[in-house]
């Protein structure tokens, strides 16, 4: 699937420190870094759902081959 994206400018210095320390943050490159963070920090704020369509999708496919839904 094929996500739009806008650009957004960070002061170099602070994208060279989350580059230069990508595998200490668990992640592939900057933006996943970006991405995770602010995206924590929204739905910690109630601004985004806790969880994507997707997300719920499978929750609730385990939660019906554990037998709890029907």
């Amino acid at each position: 699937m094929f996500e739009r994206t806008k650009k957004v400018a960070i002061p170099h210095e602070l994208y060279r420190t989350i580059a230069e320390n990508l595998a200490e943050l668990g992640v592939g490159s900057v933006r996943e870094y970006v991405e995770e963070v602010v995206r924590r920090d929204l739905r910690e704020k109630g601004l985004l759902p806790a969880y994507t369509e997707e997300e719920e999708r499978e929750v609730e496919r385990r939660l019906r081959d554990l037998g709890y839904l029907d």
